[in-house]
C-alpha cells in the first residue's frame, strides 16, 4: 500500500443497495459513536493474538446508506491486487454488534502495517479476512 494514499487524501466510500453513496474522511469517522472490543485475530500461519480494537460498528456505517438489512457487504482495500484486497461479509456479520471498522488498536491509531487508516475486525473470522486499508464498502441486496 502506498502511504501517500493513507493520509489526508484517504476517503472511505460507502455504497448502499439503492446506490446511495456517502464519503467520509477519517476525522469524520472519529466523531461517530466509537466502541472498543477485546477481539482476537487468528492467523492462518498458526499464530493468534488478542487486542483492544476501537472503531465504528459496521451496522452503523450500513445505516448511513440504507444498508442495515442487507445480505452482504463487499469490501475493497487500497491494496493493489492480491487475494486479500477484497472480501465479502455476510449480512449477519454486518449486523453483529462486535464487527468494527477499526481506527485504533490498544488506544492508539492503527499503524500502516495494522491497516491504517481503517481496517475490518470481524469476530471469529481468520486474520486474512479482517481487511486492512479499507477504501470502499458496497452493501448488497436487502434481505
Amino acid at each position: 500500500v502506498d502511504p501517500a494514499e493513507t493520509g489526508a487524501v484517504w476517503r472511505l466510500q460507502l455504497v448502499g443497495p439503492s446506490g446511495r453513496t456517502v464519503t467520509l474522511r477519517r476525522e469524520e469517522l472519529l466523531t461517530m459513536a466509537m466502541v472498543s472490543e477485546e477481539l482476537p485475530i487468528a492467523c492462518v500461519e498458526g499464530w493468534s493474538t488478542s487486542q483492544r480494537w476501537t472503531g465504528v460498528r459496521l451496522r452503523e456505517l450500513a445505516d448511513l446508506v440504507g444498508g442495515a438489512d442487507v445480505d452482504s457487504v463487499f469490501v475493497e482495500s487500497l491494496q493493489k491486487g492480491g487475494a486479500f484486497s477484497t472480501h465479502s461479509l455476510s449480512g449477519r456479520q454486518v449486523r453483529a454488534a462486535r464487527t468494527l471498522l477499526a481506527l485504533k488498536v490498544n488506544g492508539v491509531d492503527l499503524s500502516l502495517d495494522h491497516g491504517f487508516p481503517a481496517r475490518l475486525i470481524v469476530p471469529a473470522a481468520p486474520g486474512v479476512r479482517n481487511t486492512k486499508w479499507v477504501r470502499t464498502m458496497t452493501f448488497g441486496r436487502p434481505v
